[in-house]
């Protein structure tokens, strides 16, 4: 079996570090306005330098993304950062819109191009047109299903696929959306989302009406009800829908827009986050050659720890082994919106929306310091940035997997015991029996 590519986002150097050491074996990261993440984009032209270097002294690749969609005063800024980044020698360029593409080819056709998510590539034929242009790698749409990723592979045997396993989806086609583009005039094909869809509403003013959203038909309180005559009278197209003003109640407050919900339902529009562990086997037999976790907007334990979660597992899988248990572990530590194979797999709705919050659950392992020396006698010095508790369950997470410590050795930074570290601001010592990389040890309160 083929083992694919393990391809890691990159919101900063730190970042970087992080997936290399943990296992990706290749990362990704944003030219500043030319990517797809304005928000948690922490390269500078100094780190592209030394993330680049990074990741091939390790044997590593390093892909920039410069996947924004342009408007016409924009383009003629594009060659400049183009020649900046070309210069530094990236493994590939990620790109989305058809002329940026074809001005990186012309001007460094030794550069391979990846074609962005954001094309929403969904046929064989479109995988064709790209090849012919010169295209070496079409990432995949998130809207595809393993049937048809492996009619895809076998129609164009010789094109690099990469699709998506792990990460936040969106509600929009291949994350091309204009939801937060029209309430917050931040526009997400520009890299300025604001994550809009994530935020929570509440229904006022409730009122049904018919399929001309005309005459009220029936109802009680904000519960709906038809006759059983009228019920049975309706024709599907004459269905009626309801109508309601939603406010969006956290950032928003007071400002109200409409709502109508027809004979399908209201889509809330949170889903639950990607996760390919269940179907990693079945990708891996079709022979894609890129397997991409998406968050560089995320922490860099984020992208250490999943990075790990799927080296084991496809490692595992390449060997015909199980996917070890702590693959599971990890993922489902780490705060997620619940989790869904999406349209990899056939769901009902319920399995892929979370209709219920707005926000990712804690998970069980919370990052709760930075460790910035250790002693020679194994004492951990702990900048404390969330509260922790001696007798909390603490470990230290490592490119090597997990290490446990004795939390009631916790001393403040006068070496006196305590039972208690607040958390921010205040800095305390732990004994740790083992030699650390600080660089890629993780301080973590783990509440399972």
């Amino acid at each position: 079996m083929k083992k694919p590519e393990l391809l890691a986002p990159a919101g900063s150097l730190e970042h970087l570090r992080m997936a290399v050491d943990y296992g990706a074996d290749a990362v990704y990261a944003g030219i500043p306005r030319w990517s797809l993440r304005v928000r948690g984009n922490g390269f500078s032209r100094e780190d592209f330098a030394a993330g680049i270097a990074y990741a091939h002294e390790h044997g590593r690749k390093f892909f920039a993304v410069l996947n924004v969609i342009p408007h016409m005063r924009r383009v003629n800024a594009f060659d400049e950062a183009l020649h900046e980044v070309a210069a530094l020698k990236p493994d590939a360029f990620i790109m989305a819109d058809p002329g940026l593409i074809d001005r990186a080819i012309t001007l460094y056709p030794e550069i391979p191009v990846h074609l962005s998510v954001q094309a929403n590539t969904v046929n064989a034929g479109t995988v064709k047109f790209w090849q012919k242009i010169g295209v070496k790698r079409c990432i995949l749409a998130r809207e595809l299903s393993l049937s048809e990723i492996a009619m895809i592979r076998e129609a164009c045997p010789d094109m690099e696929l990469e699709v998506f396993i792990h990460g936040a989806l969106c509600i929009a086609v291949s994350g091309r959306c204009l939801i937060s583009g029209l309430l917050a005039r931040r526009d997400a094909n520009l890299g300025a989302c604001n994550n809009s869809c994530r935020w929570n509403y509440r229904t006022k003013n409730l009122a049904l009406v018919d399929a001309q959203g005309t005459h009220p038909v029936g109802l009680e309180g904000e519960h709906i009800s038809f006759a059983p005559q009228e019920q049975s009278a309706l024709d599907q197209r004459d269905l009626p829908s309801l109508y309601a003003e939603i406010e969006e109640t956290s950032r928003r407050q007071g400002e109200w827009m409409p709502l109508e919900e027809d004979e399908h339902g209201s889509y809330l529009m949170n889903s639950k986050d990607l996760c390919a562990l269940p179907v990693l086997k079945e990708l891996m037999e079709l022979g894609v050659d890129s397997l991409k976790i998406e968050g560089r907007s995320r922490s860099p334990f984020y992208a250490g720890g999943i990075s790990r979660a799927y080296r084991l597992a496809i490692d595992a899988i390449a060997e015909g082994r199980d996917i070890p248990e702590e693959s599971y572990t990890i993922v489902g530590s780490i705060p997620a919106r619940g989790y869904t194979t999406a349209l990899l797999e056939a769901h009902k709705p319920n399995a892929t929306q979370d209709y219920e919050t707005n926000a990712p659950s804690p998970g069980k392992w919370q990052v709760v310091g930075q460790i910035l020396s250790q002693a020679d006698n194994g004492d951990i010095y702990i900048k404390v940035k969330n509260k922790f508790e001696a007798k909390n369950k603490i470990l230290v997470y490592t490119p090597q997997g997990p290490l446990s410590l004795d939390g009631s050795t916790l001393r403040d930074k006068n070496g006196n015991p305590v039972a208690v570290a607040p958390g921010d601001g205040y800095y305390v010592y732990l004994a740790c029996p083992h030699k650390l990389d600080l660089a890629t040890a993780v301080l973590l309160r783990d509440d399972s």
